[in-house]
C-alpha cells in the first residue's frame, strides 16, 4: 500500500507499425507517453537525425469528419433534444455499449454516410429557407404601411418628364395644407398624397415636373425628406402582400416537410456518436504521434508504466510488432516520474482525500492507508446518527448501481457508503437515531455527556497528531537521517508525552513524576538541538527557547478535533428540533398529520445532505491541516496514460489485450 513503482520505458520499432501500436497502446491503457524530443539530451549527437514525427493529411480529413459528426448530433438534439433523467443530470447521458455492439455500429460506413449528406441537404435548405423568409418578412414589413397606395409597382417609375418620389417626412396633419401650397409654389402643377402617417410621420407620394426637380429636392431635403424604394415588382401593393404571405405560406409548409424528414433520422443518433466517437479516437492517436521521435524507417517513444503493468505491454507489443525494441528501466535521479497510487481494496476508497488534497511528490509517502481508519472514525462521529448513516449508505449504493462510476467519483461514492457505515456505528454508540428516537446508547448519549465526547475527540486529536510525527520519524530513518528522526520528531514525542501527562495527574496523581520527567528531558532535549544548524552556540541556544513555542501550534492541533464533537451535536440537535416540530404538527388531526409527515421528510431530508457536505469537509481538514503538516509532502504529477476516451460511447472492452 503505497505509490506505485514506476517504470520508464523506451520503445522502437517500424513505422509501419505505428497504427497498430498506438492501438495496442490505446486499449491497454497503461502508458503515459512524453515528448521524445523533449526527453533526450539536445546535446547528444546520437539523437541528431531524430525528427518529430507528424499525424500528417489523415488529422485535417479526422478533423472534418469530426466536425460534420458533431454538427449532424448537434443538429438533432436542436431538433429533438435527448431527455435526461434527474440521475443522468449528474452522471452524464453516455450509451453504454460493449465493443462487439460499438463495431457493429461502425461497419454501416454507408448508412453514417448518408445521414451525413441528408442531414447536411436538410440543413443547407433549411438555411436556404430561412434567408428567404427574411426577406419576405422585410417586404411585408416595408409594404405594410403602404396598403393604400393602389398604382403597381411597375408603374411608380419616373420619366424625362415626370419626376416621382415615394418616403417618409415628419409632416403633423395640421400641416398638410401648408406643405401642398408650398410645394405647389415650389413646382406649380405638382402632386401630392399622404398614404398613412404614424403620428406625426407621413407617408407621402409625390410627382413634379421634371424641369422642377432641383427645387422639389431642395424643398423635401428640407423637410427632412427620407426616400423609399421598392425592389422590382409588378402589381399593387396589396397584390404583393397578398402573393408574399402565399410565399411565406408555402416557404413554412416546406420547412416543416424538411423537419419531418430530418426527424427521420433522429433513430441514427447512436450510429452518429459511434462514428464520432471512433473517429475521435483515431484522432487522438494522431496526437499521440506528435510525441514520437522517427527516422526514414523507424520511429521512437518513451513514456511512465506502472512496474506490475509491464508485463502486459510487453505481451501486447510483442503481438503486434515482433521486431520491435522494447525496454524498461527503473526511476534514476532527475527523472520525474508520474504519480499513482496503489492501495487495497479497503483503502483504495479513500485515495479521494489525498487526491483531492494533492499526490504525494516521487518516492514520497502515500498517506492513504494512514489516514483511512481516521477518517472513518472523524466522519462517523460528526455525521453521528445511524439512521442518516443508514440511508446515505442505501442512496449511494443506489446511485452506484444506476451509474456506472470510474476513477474519482467511483472512490468517492464508495466513501461514501464507508461514512454511512461509519455514521450508524457512531450513531448507534452514542443513541442517536433521527435525533431523538428512544433507543439506548451502547456506550453513552452525547447530548447527555458533551464532555466526556469532548475528551474521546481530544484524545483522538492526539493519537493522530503522534501517529503523523511517528510516520516522519520512520520515514528519516529509512533515509538515514536517524538524528533528525530523534532530533525533530522524538524529542518533541517525549516532551507532549510529558505534558499530557502532567494534565492527567490530576485525576492520576501517579502519573506526575513521570510527566515532569518526560517534559523535563524533552525540553532540554528540543533547547539543545532545536538550533542545531546555528555554529554560535548562543543563537543554538536561543533558536531552542524559541522552539519549544510549537508547544502552542501542537495545542492548536488538538482544539481544532473538538469540531467532532460541535458538528454531531449539530446533527443531533437539528434531527431533536424536526421531530418536536412533527409531534407538535401532528396532533392537528389529518391535515396536521399530513404537514407533519412533509416537515419529517423535508426537515430530515435537508439535515441529512447539509450534515453529510459538513462531515466530509472537516473530517477532509482534520487531515489536510492537522496530520498532514506533520509528515505529507504533496506535488507530484498525476499518472495519465493514453487510453480509450470517449465523448457519447462508455465503451467495454471485451478484450484488454490487442
Amino acid at each position: 500500500m503505497a505509490v506505485a513503482e514506476m517504470k520508464k520505458v523506451f520503445l522502437v520499432a517500424h513505422r509501419e507499425d505505428r497504427e497498430a501500436l498506438t492501438r495496442v497502446l490505446q486499449r491497454l491503457g497503461v502508458l503515459q507517453v512524453e515528448d521524445f524530443l523533449d526527453e533526450i539530451q539536445s546535446d547528444d549527437a546520437t539523437f541528431d537525425d531524430l525528427m518529430r514525427d507528424e499525424p500528417g493529411e489523415q488529422a485535417a480529413k479526422l478533423d472534418a469528419r469530426l466536425a460534420d459528426l458533431k454538427f449532424c448530433l448537434d443538429f438533432l438534439q436542436r431538433l429533438v433534444p435527448e431527455r435526461t433523467t434527474f440521475i443522468q443530470q449528474f452522471a452524464g447521458t453516455k450509451v453504454y455499449l460493449k465493443e462487439s455492439e460499438f463495431r457493429n455500429y461502425l461497419k454501416d460506413e454507408e448508412r453514417i454516410a448518408h445521414v451525413r449528406r441528408a442531414l447536411r441537404s436538410i440543413d443547407e435548405e433549411l438555411t436556404h429557407l430561412r434567408n428567404e423568409e427574411t426577406k419576405k418578412e422585410n417586404l411585408l414589413t416595408l409594404l405594410a404601411p403602404w396598403q393604400a397606395l393602389d398604382v403597381p409597382l411597375e408603374e411608380l417609375r419616373p420619366s424625362p418628364e415626370v419626376g416621382l418620389e415615394l418616403g417618409t417626412l415628419t409632416l403633423p396633419a395640421a400641416e398638410e395644407a401648408a406643405f401642398a401650397a408650398e410645394l405647389e409654389e415650389t413646382s406649380p402643377g405638382a402632386y401630392f398624397e399622404v398614404i398613412s402617417r404614424e403620428r406625426e410621420e407621413a407617408r407621402v407620394f409625390v410627382l413634379y415636373v421634371r424641369a422642377d426637380e432641383e427645387a422639389v429636392q431642395a424643398f423635401l431635403h428640407r423637410r427632412s425628406f427620407n426616400r423609399v424604394i421598392f425592389p422590382e415588382l409588378s402589381g399593387t401593393v396589396k397584390e404583393v402582400l397578398e402573393r408574399t404571405k402565399a410565399e411565406l405560406t408555402e416557404l413554412n409548409r416546406r420547412r416543416e416537410e424538411l423537419l419531418a424528414e430530418a426527424r427521420q433520422y433522429v433513430s441514427e443518433r447512436l450510429l452518429l456518436k459511434a462514428a464520432y466517437d471512433e473517429a475521435n479516437l483515431e484522432r487522438s492517436r494522431l496526437e499521440l504521434v506528435q510525441n514520437f521521435a522517427r527516422t526514414q524507417e523507424t520511429f521512437a517513444l518513451t513514456g511512465w508504466i506502472k512496474a506490475r503493468d509491464w508485463p502486459r505491454l510487453e505481451r501486447a507489443v510483442a503481438g503486434v510488432s515482433p521486431t520491435a525494441y522494447l525496454t524498461a528501466r527503473d526511476a534514476q535521479e532527475g527523472d520525474n516520474p508520474p504519480v499513482a497510487l496503489q492501495n487495497n481494496r479497503a483503502v483504495r476508497p479513500f485515495e479521494a482525500v489525498t487526491e483531492l488534497y494533492g499526490l504525494p511528490v516521487p518516492g514520497g509517502i502515500d498517506p492513504t492507508p494512514y489516514l483511512a481508519p481516521f477518517f472513518f472514525v472523524f466522519f462517523g462521529l460528526m455525521y453521528g446518527d445511524a439512521a442518516y448513516g443508514l440511508i446515505l449508505a442505501g442512496l449511494s449504493w443506489y446511485a452506484m448501481q444506476k451509474i456506472r462510476m470510474a476513477g474519482l467519483a467511483q472512490k468517492l461514492f464508495t466513501l461514501l457508503i464507508i461514512g454511512g457505515g461509519a455514521s450508524f456505528l457512531a450513531g448507534a454508540i452514542t443513541g442517536s437515531w433521527f435525533g431523538s428516537l428512544p433507543i439506548p446508547p451502547l456506550w453513552f448519549s452525547t447530548m447527555d455527556n458533551p464532555i466526556k465526547m469532548l475528551g474521546v475527540a481530544m484524545a483522538l486529536g492526539v493519537i493522530q497528531i503522534f501517529t503523523g510525527l511517528i510516520i516522519q520519524m520512520i520515514a528519516d530513518i529509512r533515509s538515514g537521517k536517524i538524528l533528525d528522526a530523534i532530533y525533530d520528531q522524538g524529542l518533541w514525542l517525549v516532551f507532549l508525552t510529558g505534558l499530557i501527562l502532567l494534565l492527567l495527574s490530576s485525576s492520576l496523581p501517579a502519573l506526575a513524576s513521570a510527566g515532569k520527567a518526560l517534559s523535563l528531558v524533552g525540553a532540554l532535549g528540543l533547547i539543545l538541538t532545536q538550533g542545531r544548524a546555528n555554529k554560535n552556540i548562543i543563537k543554538r541556544l536561543l533558536s531552542g527557547i524559541v522552539s519549544l513555542y510549537g508547544v502552542s501550534g501542537y495545542l492548536s492541533d488538538v482544539l481544532s478535533y473538538s469540531r467532532l464533537l460541535a458538528l454531531g451535536l449539530g446533527t443531533t440537535v437539528i434531527g431533536m428540533v424536526i421531530n418536536n416540530m412533527v409531534v407538535m404538527v401532528g396532533q392537528g388531526g389529518p391535515v396536521g398529520w399530513i404537514i407533519a409527515a412533509l416537515i419529517a421528510v423535508a426537515g430530515h431530508g435537508f439535515n441529512l445532505i447539509i450534515n453529510v457536505l459538513g462531515a466530509y469537509v472537516h473530517a477532509s481538514r482534520l487531515q489536510y491541516v492537522e496530520f498532514f503538516t506533520k509528515f505529507y509532502e504533496s506535488g507530484g504529477r498525476p499518472f495519465s496514460p493514453f487510453r480509450l476516451s470517449t465523448k457519447y460511447i462508455d465503451l467495454e472492452l471485451e478484450e484488454r489485450e490487442a
